[in-house]
């Protein structure tokens, strides 16, 4: 048998990095722990000045975790913290006695299961399977987690984060040495924890409410450890993750089922309320990375050498807005409006060399209720993120819309790319489907001769022949004074270097926008887009948000970056 101790020493959760990776996905008992070793060479240290990645090799220095906030007076005494510094290479106690106990149980649960018999029909193994997984997953595995959680309050590098937050939070000031909370987890149980609590109190004076109206909008009360281990909501993060992605597949009251079928509890108003919460630091987390792009930060080398293809597009939803004029309902309300608005969505993939879609490529998607200029901040952002500016080529594609166009110079620009090496290219059906709306304006015609006039134009347009669309579309409606006529004109002759899609094929660049299209229907269409469907502008954004990060194959990563402390965004 193994040596449960030894190997579960070379785990660290010191992060919420390490307490998502190290839930429920471990394939045999052996769960994170908390105590880490000063030469492990992958741990990594936060201290008050941010993270800092500890090469491999290097010995992690002694860090004066908590003593000068203990011994401190004012807003930043960390009040009641552990100041043990003892770093051991040997598990916690509690962890030790979790995994030993998580173990028994374990063999208990499969001698339950050897006494039982094997399994007699379809029935009976689905409810053997669903069970067993269920009960160890709450008998077994979450109390080492909870353990994990505990044993945390001992560890330096923890405390050293802790902190930071601390230090890094405004309007912060100790309550009370220690306070029990009480957190969910992922196999559905609950662990009590005390942990020291921190009270936010805002600004008072001129212009800052007083009294029950002052509450701060994440609440008033602060965890800095918890925080430090990704804690933010009384659920453990691989739980408000996987809450946070049912919302965005479903609605809540899905998640809600999905959740029970897993024997956790949880009302549709928690759900709804931590979906947002997690939201909201996804949205923030995006302001800063806006942030850091306009400050001149570029990221990894992802796309190095590599083609991507660039696409936006528009998609509809109906919001809801309170009317504030008009009589009042018996209820008090006026009722509420119900506009189509234009969420704007934004896709980066990677193709071959011959034009086809990388099937394990790079693929990112976003949406913003947000104008125009906002999805191109949001596009510059991400294309700095993935090292774009060494991409060795750009195609960006879309429909005829100007608000695209218009701002791929900027787009350009900011990322700092080489002009020479983009290609801007119209989408090949929304062009198709123009030479339809020219042939309507012939009167007399039949749907006959109308599809002769639309196809023999579109083998024009294959062989990149505008030129020769915009003399026989004038040809065909002369005489014509409408406005519409001229806008159709216009729209080839404005495009016509988009339209080469001879030069196109030959290239191996692709002619359609169908990834954005796609990307229209997976993120807006079958999520918040149907009858009777309304949303207020702010719930909207968070789902769309939420969503697309889902779809972008990087959930884990991207619920690890945003349940980190702001303060070490900040830092990094």
């Amino acid at each position: 048998m193994r040596d449960l101790g030894a190997e579960a020493a070379r785990f660290a959760v010191s992060s919420p990095v390490r307490l998502i990776e190290e839930g429920h996905r471990v394939p045999h008992v052996i769960l994170p722990v908390l105590t880490l070793r000063r030469e492990d060479p992958m741990v990594v240290a936060s201290v008050a000045s941010g993270r800092k990645a500890v090469d491999a090799g290097v010995a992690v220095p002694e860090l004066p975790v908590v003593e000068a906030l203990s011994n401190a007076k004012g807003p930043t005494a960390m009040v009641g913290l552990p100041v043990s510094l003892a770093t051991s290479p040997e598990v916690h106690p509690i962890v030790t006695d979790a995994i030993e106990t998580s173990v028994t149980r374990f063999r208990e649960l499969l001698q339950e299961l050897a006494e039982e018999g094997a399994p007699t029909g379809p029935g009976r193994l689905h409810a053997l399977e669903r069970s067993l997984h269920a009960r160890v997953a709450k008998e077994c595995l979450d109390p080492v987690v909870g353990a994990s959680i505990k044993a945390a309050h001992d560890d330096p590098i923890v405390l050293s984060r802790a902190e930071a937050i601390v230090a890094a939070t405004p309007h912060l000031r100790p309550q009370r040495a220690s306070e029990r909370v009480t957190l969910s987890l992922m196999g559905g149980s609950t662990v009590s924890v005390k942990t020291p609590y921190f009270l936010k109190r805002p600004p008072r004076g001129r212009g800052h409410p007083r009294g029950r109206g002052r509450r701060m909008p994440e609440g008033n009360g602060v965890y800095p450890v918890l925080a430090a281990l990704g804690v933010h909501f009384r659920v453990s993060p691989a739980l408000a993750s996987d809450i946070a992605r049912l919302v965005a597949m479903s609605t809540e009251a899905e998640a809600k089922q999905s959740l029970a079928l897993r024997g956790i509890e949880m009302g549709q108003k928690t759900i709804t309320r931590l979906t947002r919460r997690l939201a909201k630091r996804g949205l923030a987390y995006r302001v800063w990375r806006i942030e850091q792009t306009s400050n001149g930060q570029r990221g990894s080398n992802v796309v190095r050498g590599k083609r991507i293809v660039i696409g936006t597009d528009g998609g509809r939803v109906r919001l809801r807005v309170a009317k504030t004029k008009g009589r009042r309902r018996p209820s008090g309300h006026r009722g509420f409006h119900a506009p189509w608005k234009e969420p704007k969505v934004l896709v980066i993939y990677e193709i071959d060399e011959k034009g086809k879609k990388r099937r394990f490529g790079l693929v990112r998607y976003d949406a913003t209720m947000q104008d125009a200029d906002g999805l191109f901040d949001i596009l510059v952002s991400i294309l700095c993120e993935i090292g774009a500016h060494e991409a060795a080529e750009w195609i960006v594609t879309g429909d005829g819309a100007s608000w695209i166009w218009n701002r791929v110079h900027r787009l350009i620009e900011e990322v700092g790319y080489d002009k020479q090496k983009v290609t801007e290219v119209v989408d090949f059906y929304h062009a198709a489907q123009r030479l339809w709306e020219v042939a309507e304006e012939r009167k007399g015609w039949t749907d006959a001769q109308r599809r002769k006039w639309v196809g023999k134009m579109k083998r024009h347009l294959r062989r990149g022949l505008v030129e020769r669309i915009l003399t026989e579309a004038r040809e065909l409606c002369r005489g014509c004074k409408a406005q519409g006529i001229k806008e159709l004109l216009d729209y080839f002759a404005n495009h016509r270097d988009r339209m080469r899609y001879d030069v196109f094929r030959r290239r191996r660049i692709p002619l359609g926008s169908g990834a954005v299209e796609s990307c229209v229907r997976r993120t807006i269409n079958l999520r918040v887009k149907g009858n009777g469907i309304f949303w207020r502008k702010e719930r909207v954004e968070e789902i769309l948000h939420l969503r697309a990060q889902l779809l972008s194959g990087c959930w884990n990563e991207y619920v690890e970056a945003i349940l980190e402390p702001e303060a070490f965004w900040r830092a990094a």
